[in-house]
């Protein structure tokens, strides 16, 4: 038996009880975090918030920050060492004791998280996008899906935290704030490689037929 995480986007797009049916029958424990990575990553945006004045960076999403490289001014901005939740969760996973033998997949919604994850070589762990696993596994062809008009974890994550905020998506906006120098009127800027959120993912399954 192998494990499966499913991430937050994926969820959303299937009936849990037929998913979870079709993982089993191949071959495929779904597996879940016993850690609220959530609260935990923005309390560390929260920490990095006050301890500078320069404008904090989010790096939820790997494709973003490689989008603004050639604008990056450390004079100005902060790339702090928070990891993606997806990453939080997969690094529980490979080490909790119960889990730590046995082959686990992590799915993600696109293929820059998955190929982020796989770079970090954690024990016995795989990160796949969904759509590349749904067809290796016929999933595609065995389950409903359905199109999500919005993320799970939309733009307008980081609101709460009641700090300057732009929230940004799409590589075209995200490098026009950036050239124009936007980030100095900002504590955060959230970023967001795929317009409107995750669910407009390359990994997502039901992108390839619109």
């Amino acid at each position: 038996m192998k494990y499966i995480f499913i991430n937050p986007v994926v969820d959303q797009m299937y009936i849990k009880e037929e998913l979870d049916k079709a993982l089993i029958e191949n071959g495929y424990q779904r597996v879940e975090v016993q850690t609220d990575w959530h609260k935990i990553v923005k309390e560390k945006y929260t920490k990095a918030l006050k301890e500078t004045n320069l404008t904090i960076l989010d790096r939820r999403c790997p494709k973003a920050i490689e989008a603004i490289h050639e604008y990056f001014n450390k004079e100005e901005m902060l790339e702090p060492s928070i990891e993606p939740i997806l990453i939080h969760c997969a690094i529980e996973l490979a080490n909790r004791e119960d889990l730590k033998d046995k082959k686990k997949i992590i799915t993600t919604p696109c293929e820059s998280l998955a190929y982020y994850g796989n770079k970090l070589n954690l024990q016995n762990t795989e990160f796949i996008s969904w759509k590349v696993f749904a067809k290796q596994t016929r999933l595609d062809e065995m389950l409903e899906v359905k199109q999500l008009e919005a993320s799970p974890i939309p733009p307008g994550y980081f609101t709460e935290l009641g700090v300057k905020t732009t929230s940004l998506s799409g590589e075209e906006n995200i490098k026009a704030y950036f050239k124009s120098d936007l980030h100095r009127q900002d504590e955060l800027v959230e970023m967001l490689y795929c317009h409107h959120g995750c669910n407009n993912g390359d990994g997502v399954l039901m992108n390839e037929r619109k």
